[in-house]
């Protein structure tokens, strides 16, 4: 199923999130043995290795892009609200150091770095913005 997406974030991702949730139990199970103060801070890398975790998995699992033909794809974000946009509707390319996001006329679709992107998806996103830069 994952290899059908056009942009999709890789296992490791998932794999992330699984350390990070086991990481957040160890914190707990350290903060029972722990000094108070030291309790406290266990408990804080608890609280921030589940939120992590959480969002590794989510991003994972719903973070995907499926072009439906040559001139429209849906999106879902992390939490899995599904937009459709078309490709005539991109109007520029923010990059950053970990992600790019696509700016669209009503809207903006986030691509991690890190994510496996078909071809043919790259190749119509290219060719939109190379239209647009000759404008």
């Amino acid at each position: 199923m994952r290899t059908e997406k056009d942009m999709y974030l890789p296992n490791w991702v998932c794999v992330l999130g699984v350390v990070f949730l086991v990481a957040s139990i160890v914190c707990v199970a350290i903060s029972f043995t722990a000094s108070r103060f030291s309790m406290v801070g266990c408990l804080i890398g608890a609280v921030i290795c589940l939120t992590l975790g959480i969002a590794a998995i989510l991003c994972w699992k719903n973070q995907w892009v499926e072009m439906e033909n040559n001139y429209e794809f849906i999106y879902s974000t992390m939490f899995g609200r599904q937009y459709h946009y078309r490709f005539s509707e991109i109007k520029d390319l923010k990059r950053s150091s970990d992600s790019m996001t696509l700016l669209l006329e009503n809207g903006k679709v986030h691509i991690e770095s890190c994510a496996l992107i078909s071809e043919r998806f790259a190749d119509q996103i290219n060719g939109i913005l190379r239209n647009e830069l000759e404008w």
